[in-house]
């Protein structure tokens, strides 16, 4: 059976590594090139 030290273990590791993901994911999502160009649009007067 699993002990509540490897269950802490385990949540915590699955916890950083979600938080890690989602660091990259916003890093990748505002460093990305195709999507610079038109950023802004809704923000440009007509």
């Amino acid at each position: 059976m699993i002990t509540d030290v490897q269950l802490a273990i385990f949540a915590n590791m699955l916890g950083v590594s979600l938080f890690l993901l989602v660091v990259l994911y916003h890093y990748v999502a505002v460093n990305n090139p195709k999507k610079q160009e038109g950023k802004w649009r809704f923000l440009r007067p007509r």
